[in-house]
């Protein structure tokens, strides 16, 4: 995986996003954080209207809207943990799209320059 060093546009941003967010939910999955601080990161409805705000993809908007509406399973448990392995799951594949489109992006340039 390709990761670029600067940012060339709104999906370098979305990814670098994705994968903190990522984090986040891994994080809450091991139970190295409470919910109290994964809302201080990424999951407060302040940070789900910013990005609405910046034009982010709805896709990453949704997740954290997801994400916040945890805060209602936490005492089911198992419910609770297979939201956040959704989750999870929704954040890679959206990570994975934005690289694999970023890595087709390269090789079409490089066969250009040939």
């Amino acid at each position: 995986m390709i990761i670029p060093k600067q940012f060339e546009g709104l999906q370098d941003l979305e990814a670098m996003l994705l994968t903190s967010i990522l984090g986040t939910f891994v994080a809450l999955s091991e139970d190295l954080i409470s919910f109290q601080q994964a809302e201080s990161y990424w999951l407060s409805d302040m940070t789900a209207d910013l990005f609405e705000e910046m034009n982010l993809s709805e896709e990453i908007v949704n997740i954290l809207h997801q994400g916040i509406k945890l805060k209602e399973l936490i005492e089911f448990g198992n419910i609770y943990y297979d939201t956040i392995d959704e989750l999870i799951y929704e954040c890679k594949s959206l990570i994975s799209s934005y690289y694999t489109e970023y890595q087709q992006e390269q090789s079409i340039f490089s066969s250009l320059l040939s």
